[in-house]
């Protein structure tokens, strides 16, 4: 990684801290409360857009983990050159990056611990996954840009076979929506039940194609480079990436819950895409001081996810006590006022934070 050791290596693009806390607000902000417009004439599509489709399809919802994972990736080579930059070894790097996996999937065991009301683990949930990319993505961080992309494609597309030539696959095929499959069997396996929903812990694996994605994207920012040939080699990336997505899926449909191939190609394609879009606002118009509330969230984006998670429910009853008279009587519009709400309660405690230069890292 020496050849990024650059000086825009080891500064913060507010980009992507603003990218990344956009993602996180979609998160927290639980929809925004639009699910409560389903069957609306007009804002019907509000609804549809902020929950999963139910298996093939692609909507704005379905894109926020990827987007979030796509961002780990980009933010590895700025975190590995500050750090390198501060005299590290690279084995010591790896050690820390050894311990954030851990503490990512210690934090998942909590959560999933404390919503089950007994212990337990889970390799669904998106921080093991996480974990499970970002170790692999260490591996090829410094290596060359072919030896990424190869790397990542090898990945995808080998799962994909494996997953096609799976022999105890259900009479409709490898996509069909079922739980006779390589994913689901594997569910079995490990826990003796099925995920509610399809949801694959496998999933983990195509996913990496994204991390490595994101790191790809991130080294280039990081690299001296103009703004043209970043906008011009990101949009043609991006571009590429979704139309391969959308051309396999006449094949391989594009499923999220099982983290098809077609879908790894489209969602990371959209996720480079709106990178693209902060970077060419905020760094090349220059157009910053709307970012700042996304900012506050982007720099404490785990702290974000740990309120949401275990905190959420209980602002929410809060709130409600004082505002059930006046927003139960609008109806759906009260529910988005009441969610909006309780995001500003959750923006303003990372308000604090950020204030007080509180950032937790894992």
């Amino acid at each position: 990684m020496t050849e990024i050791l650059t000086e825009k290596s080891t500064k913060r693009l507010i980009s992507l801290d603003a990218y990344r806390g956009a993602i996180m607000i979609s998160l927290i902000s639980h929809g925004f409360g639009f699910s409560a417009f389903e069957g609306h004439p007009y804002l019907g599509f509000l609804a549809h857009q902020t929950d999963h489709v139910a298996w093939s399809g692609c909507v704005y919802w379905d894109l926020i983990q990827p987007a979030f994972m796509f961002m780990v990736g980009v933010a590895m080579p700025f975190a590995y050159a500050k750090r390198a930059s501060l005299g590290e070894s690279h084995g010591k790097i790896f050690s820390h990056a050894l311990r954030r996996c851990f503490n990512l999937v210690l934090i998942a065991a909590i959560f999933t611990s404390i919503h089950t009301g007994h212990p337990t683990f889970t390799l669904v949930n998106v921080l093991p996954q996480i974990a499970f990319c970002y170790l692999l993505t260490f591996l090829v961080l410094h290596k060359s840009y072919w030896t990424q992309a190869i790397t990542a494609f090898a990945i995808l597309f080998g799962y994909m076979v494996v997953w096609i030539l799976y022999p105890y696959n259900g009479p409709d095929g490898p996509w069909a929506q079922s739980y006779e499959n390589m994913g689901m069997h594997f569910e079995t396996w490990l826990k003796g039940e099925q995920n509610p929903g399809y949801w694959a812990s496998l999933n983990a694996i195509p996913s990496t194609f994204t991390v490595i994605a994101g790191a790809m994207c991130g080294r280039f920012l990081a690299e001296e480079r103009s703004s043209k040939e970043i906008i011009s080699k990101l949009a043609y990336a991006a571009i590429a990436l979704i139309a391969a997505g959308w051309l396999l899926s006449f094949e391989i449909p594009i499923i999220k819950r099982i983290l098809s191939t077609s879908f790894a190609l489209y969602s990371t394609g959209w996720a480079i895409l709106f990178l693209l879009l902060f970077y060419y606002v905020i760094d090349i118009l220059n157009y910053k001081k709307w970012t700042f509330v996304f900012v506050v969230v982007g720099m404490n984006s785990i702290t974000a996810y740990v309120i949401f998670q275990l905190l959420r429910g209980w602002i929410n009853n809060s709130i409600w006590v004082f505002t059930q008279t006046p927003l139960g009587a609008l109806g759906a519009y009260g529910e988005v006022l009441q969610a909006l709400l309780v995001l500003a309660a959750q923006w303003y405690v990372l308000y604090f934070f950020y204030k007080h230069k509180i950032f937790f890292k894992v």
